[in-house]
This record gives structure tokens, sequence and C-alpha cells, in this order.
């Protein structure tokens, strides 16, 4: 395994987090990230940036700034890459317009030149209230895409919204989409920053996040159209964004998230989001094996981890990370990093 810190925090851009990675035809591979503003909170102005790996993720160049908040908005935010049928990237992404109450529009972008332009290919959600999640967007095996998103439950008052989950379906490559039957919904703060991947056996398993103490899953077997109420793994969690995808050598799933004690009485989302985690499971997601800590420093935070796995069978893992503060809240002065992992690393070798 090997860590590198792709995009430190500058004066200037105080917060480098939340993206996603594609695997080029060459072999190299696009990262595309958010850079936030001087003041790094989830409502400064931002910027997708990009950075390319011509060596497996070990190094990372050729900074480049893909879009910009557009005038009036808020932000622009949580890029989402994955491959077109016909050969091509999309990127996913969506504008925010205003915070309270949300307004949210995503947008699609493509290239048909390995990254090195995108053009505007679809806009959907027009003004709505969806919020998105870096990373998240799959392609199941009948080509339907699901992207899952987070929106607040009607009636419940602001600041703090209690979140229902509504996964998004499209069927024509990413140009129409349409809400799925069922929400899923939790107590407390609700259910946020899903994501989803599809077992074996045909059933689309989710994971979330949550106030409750455990990772949840639910698991649709309409092809994300209708979704299971959310059972616990077991897995112990503090209030962070976990990860769940597989692993294309062994067919096995796989899960990234903070495995810390939960504390309600913790300064700021219910436990310390560290260490940084991964488990394997061999039977769809029914029980989870052979933890191992990816990063475990307890003075820092990791959140966010979004996994792709490259053909040769390397984890591009990327998420942030911050020191706490001596309160141990949280700080918006945040590096991105990325973990190149071998698959044998999971199973212990």
């Amino acid at each position: 395994m090997y860590i590198t810190t792709v995009s430190e925090s500058t004066p200037d851009y105080a917060r480098k987090s939340e993206g996603d990675v594609v695997e080029l035809k060459d072999g190299r591979l696009l990262l595309v990230y958010m850079e936030f503003g001087s003041e790094g909170d989830d409502f400064d102005k931002t910027r997708l940036a990009a950075k390319e790996s011509a060596d497996g993720g070990l190094t990372w160049e050729r900074h480049r700034v893909l879009t910009e908040t557009a005038p009036g908005d808020v932000n622009v935010y949580s890029p989402n890459l994955i491959r077109s049928r016909d050969g091509g990237i999309l990127l996913i992404f969506m504008r925010r317009h205003s915070v309270l109450p949300f307004d949210n529009t995503f947008h699609t972008w493509k290239s048909d030149d390995e990254g090195v332009t995108f053009r505007p290919y679809a806009v959907f959600a027009k003004r709505s209230s969806y919020n998105l999640c870096n990373a998240v967007v799959k392609r199941l095996n009948s080509g339907r895409l699901l992207l899952p998103t987070a929106s607040p439950v009607e009636g419940a008052p602001p600041p703090e919204y209690s979140f229902a989950i509504a996964v998004l379906l499209s069927d024509d490559d990413g140009l129409t989409w349409r809400e799925a039957d069922h929400r899923i919904h939790l107590p407390m703060r609700g259910a946020m920053e899903p994501h989803v991947e599809e077992t074996r056996d045909g059933r689309v398993l989710m994971v979330m996040r949550n106030q409750l103490g455990s990772l949840f899953l639910s698991a649709s077997t309409t092809e994300g159209i209708t979704w299971s109420l959310p059972q616990t793994t077991g897995l112990r969690t503090p209030e962070s964004c976990p990860e769940l995808t597989r692993i294309p050598a062994t067919g096995d799933l796989l899960m990234i998230w903070n495995n810390t004690e939960y504390n309600p009485s913790f300064r700021s989302h219910y436990g310390p989001r560290n260490p940084l985690t991964a488990a394997v499971s061999r039977d769809e997601g029914r029980t989870w094996q052979l933890l191992r800590d990816i990063e475990s420093d307890e003075r820092r935070a990791y959140s966010n981890p979004g996994c792709r796995f490259t053909s040769a069978g390397t984890a591009i893992v990327n998420y942030w990370t911050c020191e706490y503060l001596a309160d141990w809240r949280l700080q918006d002065r945040i590096d991105l990093r990325v973990a190149a992992i071998p698959t044998e690393w999971f199973y212990g070798s």
C-alpha cells in the first residue's frame, strides 16, 4: 500500500477534498476533486480541479481547473466519474444555487478524448433538494446507472434537517433520470451520503451515513427501483460517510469506513473519524471480516472515501484528512490523499 497527499491546503484554497477517479485507456488515472476557497467550509465557493497519475496513483501532476462556481451560485460540488457505454467519460456534479432551503441542479459533462476536454451532456434534477456525494455513481450489469442522493424530509425544520435517501436511475446512459419508488429513512438526522454496489446474486446493496452508531444496509431486488428497510451490519461507526464497492478480482464486497466507537459525547459527529478501515464480505454483505486500517492516526480525521479499482487490480482510494483541533473540533484546513492498495492487501497479504 502506498499513501500520498495529492493536494495540500493553501491560504487561497483551504480545503482540498471529495473526489473521484477513472482509469484512462492508456493506464493513466484521472482524479477530479473539489478545491474550496479560503474559508473551507461546506458552503464556501469551490471549483472542480483535475490531476493525473502515470504511475498507478503514486504521484499526481498536471493540475488544471475544470469548472468554477457559476456567478450567483453558492458553489459547485461532488464530482462523480464513470465510463459511458460508447467509451467516453461522464463527469456528474451539482451546482448549489442556495443553502437554505437546498436548491441544486445536477449536470453531466462528457469527454470523448480521455479527459482532455469535457462538454455539457445533460442537465437534470433542476432546482431540486437532492444532495450529491462524491464517487457514488454505479452502473449495474443491465447497463442502468444508479445515482444515490439525500434530500431533506418534508416538514423537517432547518438548519438540522432530517434526510432521506432518494436514488436516481438512468436507462439512457445519463441523459435522463427518474427517482426510485422508495425513499430510505432513519431516525435522528436521517440517512445521508449513500453508496451502492451490485451483488453477485443480482441485488443492489446500499450503505449510508447515519447517527445511530452502526453501518446500515438496505437492499434492492429491482435494480434500484424499490428498497428494503435498512438493517444494521453490526459494524460500529460515528456519523461519517462509508464507501461500498466490489473487488473485481474476487467478487467480494469491500467496505471502507471509520471503525470507531460511537460516542454521543464526542465534540463532533458522535465519535472521531478515525481510523479509516477496510473490511471484506465474502457472503454478499451478511458478515464482514479481515478488518485492516488504511490510516489510524488518532489526532486526525479521515472522511468521504471513494474507491475505484484499476485494471491491474489496485484500489485507488481518495479521501480527505485534517488534524483535529485541541477541543476535537474538525477544522477546514483539509488535504486530499490517495491510497493505492493492491487487492492482496485487503486479504492480509
